[in-house]
């Protein structure tokens, strides 16, 4: 295998592991967040309302 091709395989696998932490750590923080949320202030959805 020629070391370009290493080196660019390691470079992807950085990469994926990367956004993979990252995308954890906002779905912890959006979670935190939803946490503490006002809950008696939200306001009820309904699609069907013009």
């Amino acid at each position: 295998m020629p070391d370009g091709l290493t080196y660019l395989l390691i470079f992807i696998a950085v990469v994926v592991v990367y956004t993979i932490a990252k995308v954890l750590a906002y779905m912890r923080q959006s979670d935190q967040q939803w946490d503490e949320v006002d809950k008696s202030k939200l306001k009820k959805w309904d699609d069907d309302e013009d």
